[in-house]
């Protein structure tokens, strides 16, 4: 299990996960929600890697030709880095989709979309 690199993101953006739930309405109209789980789900980060080369970009792109979805992998400190965040123990992150890349002149922007997932989902 390789880490992600260790790189600073320029931006991060962030979503909490949720719990699975089902829903049923009730012989008198009324709704009832009962929680099927206690791990929450659907916890998401993006991150936005700005640079002046392509060696953040050929970083990314080697991990995820590895990594793909289907590797789980944890994430250095230096990308969670004054974020205040934490996530439960054992979660790790797969890949969302495929990192984007785009270029302007001199700058060298990569996005990154990770899903946090349980233990027991990998």
């Amino acid at each position: 299990m390789a880490n992600f690199p260790s790189l600073s993101p320029q931006s991060r953006s962030y979503t909490p996960g949720s719990f699975a739930v089902r829903r049923s309405k009730t012989l008198s109209g009324d709704e009832v929600t009962v929680r099927r789980t206690n791990a929450a789900v659907d916890y998401k980060m993006r991150f936005t890697f700005t640079s002046g080369s392509t060696v953040q970009q050929s970083q990314i792109f080697s991990h995820f030709a590895v990594q793909n979805r289907f590797q789980p992998f944890d994430l250095p400190s230096s990308v969670l880095q004054d974020s205040g965040l934490t996530f439960p123990a054992g979660y790790q992150w797969i890949y969302a989709r495929t990192p984007t890349v785009a270029y302007d002149p001199g700058v060298v922007r990569v996005s990154v979309e990770l899903l946090l997932v349980a233990p027991y989902d990998i």
